[in-house]
């Protein structure tokens, strides 16, 4: 299917979406915190067979669904695990943030605790300056390229170059999903990093029956990608995604995990990030 528009990542991992985030019905404007999404307005189902028309369909759930994140104050982890050749953890870090909305669309990240203990105060305002979910969300809401395919949220791009293929209903944790399994699109273009790294990506994405909500997506890359003229190569790239019902009508990220293992220069990357998202209270 050539030209199909995103369904939203997300995002992170990411969380994932095309188009500038938009108020109306069944949306909230991504700047207005404390203010809650409410579920789209219900549309006939379309075609199984159509995988062009689900992919149409769910991208306006994956809207508003997308702009539900400003409603909501949650907690956030981000772990990252240095990875031998074969697999070994080697050392690992793991940090959790208080994610609170503000206005502006943005949002109070506030660490709690880093590798088990609390943070230092300028630790704290280090981590809050960085401001890195609030970066990757501005990308997400505006529909653009991540740049960083560590973050996970670029399965924006992912599902907007790909070409897909309807697979039939399966259980996604006791929830029926509709399978749809994707190849890169032969003819799809994009010069960015993202855009080189999932047109050498295939996998599959669930959307639920009721909905049509992204509930998993798993990808991964098909063959090495050369980046940055040749200095940096990627030999391999997992993304998966697990989403989850928060309010009637609204899934959200639960878990995103990137697998990557690359070459920088003379130096092997190998290299297991995860990021989880619970707690969620609306704001």
């Amino acid at each position: 299917m050539r030209g199909a528009t995103s369904v939203v990542l997300a995002l992170s991992v990411a969380a994932i979406l095309a188009g500038a985030p938009t108020t109306g019905v069944g949306t909230t404007a991504p700047g207005a915190a404390g203010a809650v999404a409410t579920p789209p307005a219900p549309a006939p189902p379309p075609s199984a067979e159509d995988p062009r028309a689900l992919i149409r369909a769910a991208q306006r759930v994956q809207q508003a669904d997308a702009a539900a994140w400003a409603g909501y104050r949650f907690r956030r982890t981000a772990r990252s695990e240095r990875l031998a050749h074969d697999g070994v953890v080697e050392q690992a870090s793991l940090i959790e943030f208080e994610v609170t909305p503000t206005a502006g669309n943005g949002f109070d990240e506030r660490l709690l605790v880093i590798d088990g203990r609390p943070p230092s105060g300028r630790e704290v305002e280090e981590h809050r300056g960085a401001a890195r979910f609030t970066r990757h969300y501005r990308t997400l809401s505006a529909g653009r390229d991540e740049q960083d395919m560590e973050s996970g949220y670029s399965l924006s791009t992912l599902l907007r170059l790909a070409d897909y293929r309807y697979i039939g209903l399966e259980d996604v944790d006791g929830i029926p999903a509709h399978r749809l399994d994707f190849e890169p699109d032969p003819v799809a273009g994009g010069g960015s990093i993202a855009a080189r790294l999932t047109q050498a990506m295939s996998g599959s994405l669930w959307l639920t029956v009721d909905g049509l909500h992204l509930v998993r997506a798993r990808a991964t890359t098909l063959r090495p990608v050369s980046l940055f003229l040749g200095l940096s190569r990627v030999r391999s790239l997992e993304v998966g995604l697990e989403a989850g019902r928060v309010a009637p009508g609204v899934y959200l990220p639960r878990e995103v995990t990137i697998v990557t293992h690359a070459r920088v220069f003379f130096a092997a990357i190998h290299r297991r990030q995860v990021f989880t998202y619970f707690d969620f209270v609306p704001s």
